[in-house]
């Protein structure tokens, strides 16, 4: 039975994973557990997902309800020192994301609201951030070599040590 509720889980929700070397349980655990430390996901393409901060049922025995009222806020997805070059992750939900070291060379990550998150040291070489929201993001000691950054929101973020070339494109 757990299984056939994986199974429909999975073939009900619009990820397309082209490329994806996770194994069903992680992806499942991805979205249960909101951790894959390490995981590789290179080429993954996930446009307009949510991974931000969603509501989820309360593990007690309160009643629920149809409103989000009264449930529990999820935790940050954790994606530290994820492999996620040439992902597709356009116009998704990254608030609060946890990519601390990620790999995002040259993935897609324009017009995605990336507010509050965790980039610090992560590789956005060649990254497309084009008209992205990175407010209050921590860039500290990310590579943003060759990036394009046009229309992208830097308001409050930390953009400490970060390296930048003649390429990357404000």
């Amino acid at each position: 039975m757990k299984y056939i509720s994986l199974a429909i889980f999975l073939l009900s929700t619009p990820l397309i994973l082209m490329g994806c070397t996770e194994t069903t349980n992680n992806l499942y655990r991805l979205e249960l557990d909101r951790e894959c430390v390490g995981c590789d996901l290179q080429g993954v393409n996930l446009p307009r997902e949510n991974f931000g901060l969603k509501y989820r049922l309360p593990r007690s025995s309160s009643p629920l309800s149809v409103s989000p009222f009264g449930m529990d806020q999820a935790k940050p997805v954790n994606l530290t020192q994820a492999n996620l070059s040439n992902a597709n992750l356009y116009q998704s939900d990254l608030s609060k994301i946890i990519l601390e070291n990620a790999n995002l060379m040259q993935a897609n990550l324009s017009e995605t609201d990336l507010e509050e998150a965790n980039l610090q040291g992560a590789n956005l070489r060649k990254a497309n951030l084009e008209n992205a929201n990175l407010k209050g993001a921590n860039l500290e000691n990310a590579n943003l070599k060759g990036a394009k950054l046009r229309g992208v929101n830097l308001e409050e973020t930390n953009l400490k040590g970060i390296e930048t070339d003649k390429d990357t494109v404000w």
